[in-house]
C-alpha cells in the first residue's frame, strides 16, 4: 500500500478544521484527502475511494501541498474559454469588420480570417484556429453554387425554350 508523507507544516486538527470551513467541495476534498493521511495513515488507494477521485488526483494534492504549501489547495477556476488568444469581445470586434466586408458582397475565407487574427496578435495560429473561432460565433460556411467552366448561357437558355424532345412517346406499362 501507498502510505502518504506530508509535511510537518500543520497538524492534523489543523487539517480538520481547515475540511470543515472551505468553501466549495474542490477544496474540501483536497483537505479531506490531507486529513486522512495525516490523521488516519490511510494509504493512497484507500483516500482515493473514500473521496471518490483517482489516486492520481491524491498524489496530486500532497505533492503540491508539500512543495507549495497550503496555497496550492484552495481552488482556482477553470471555467471559460482557455482555448482562444482573443477575449470574447475582441474576436466579436474582428467578425464585425469581417461582417463588414461580407456586406459590401465580398467573400469572406478563411485564410483572411487567419492573417487577420495573426496581425493582431503578432504570432503565427493554427489552421484550425479561425475555424474555431468561427464556429464559437455560430458563423457557417457557405459555399456557392460552382459553375462548370464550358457552361454556355445561350445554350442553357436555348435548351429551356425547347417543348418536348420529338421522336419521344410515353408508354403505359402494365403489370
Amino acid at each position: 500500500m501507498n502510505h502518504i508523507h506530508i509535511n510537518d507544516t500543520m497538524t492534523a486538527d489543523e487539517f480538520k478544521f481547515r475540511m470543515l470551513s472551505s468553501k466549495d467541495i474542490q477544496e474540501h476534498n483536497r483537505w479531506q484527502a490531507l486529513y486522512l493521511a495525516k490523521a488516519k495513515g490511510f494509504s493512497v488507494q484507500e483516500i482515493a475511494d473514500i473521496i471518490g477521485v483517482s489516486k492520481y488526483s491524491v498524489n496530486k494534492w500532497v505533492y503540491n501541498f508539500n512543495h507549495l504549501g497550503e496555497e496550492s489547495i484552495f481552488s482556482h477556476s477553470k471555467g471559460g474559454n482557455r482555448t482562444s488568444f482573443l477575449s470574447w469581445e475582441e474576436e466579436e470586434e474582428l467578425l464585425s469588420a469581417i461582417g463588414k466586408q461580407a456586406e459590401k458582397d465580398l467573400l469572406v475565407v478563411v485564410k483572411t480570417v487567419k492573417a487577420e487574427v495573426e496581425a493582431r496578435l503578432g504570432r503565427v495560429v493554427s489552421k484550425d484556429y479561425p475555424y474555431d473561432l468561427l464556429h464559437r460565433h455560430s458563423w457557417r460556411r457557405i459555399v456557392l453554387q460552382s459553375n462548370h467552366p464550358q457552361q454556355d448561357a445561350e445554350k442553357q437558355e436555348d435548351f429551356k425554350k425547347t417543348p418536348g424532345m420529338p421522336g419521344k412517346r410515353l408508354a403505359k406499362f402494365s403489370t
